[in-house]
């Protein structure tokens, strides 16, 4: 009766975790340079830095910001390439963007908020 009750339980905190991962919506949204893709997993304040311009803005701003960046720099691609979760329990991404002007590293953190996972911090510097 033990294996099967762990059995269970690994199931369904995996179904837990695969429903709150929003990893996959968000490089899709950067891949596809889709500034309010990623912005609807913003959290109300937002820490941004876009080329060495650093800055904590509304959602709202943040949203703005990246459309730019995404009209100056349209997106071909985008890979994750590490992730892990830092000393504050916060889970953060590292990816790599593709644009029709150059490559960039994608670095977002997110915090966990109620029963999903939300973008804290967002940074995009050319390599």
């Amino acid at each position: 009766m033990k294996p099967v009750l762990t059995i269970i339980l690994a199931l369904l905190s995996f179904g837990i975790f695969a429903q709150t991962d929003i990893t996959p919506r968000v490089a899709d949204a950067i891949k596809r340079g889709d500034a309010n893709g990623v912005a609807s997993f913003f959290m109300p304040q937002v820490e941004i830095e876009i080329d060495g311009e650093e800055a904590t803005v509304s959602a709202a701003d943040a949203k703005a910001r990246l459309a730019r960046f995404f009209a100056q720099n349209p997106a071909k691609d985008f890979a994750i390439k590490h992730q892990g979760t830092s000393k504050l329990d916060d889970q953060y991404r590292i990816g790599e963007l593709a644009t029709a002007k150059g490559n960039f590293r994608v670095t977002f953190f997110m915090k966990k908020m109620g029963a999903s996972m939300q973008i804290k911090q967002l940074k995009i510097e050319g390599v």
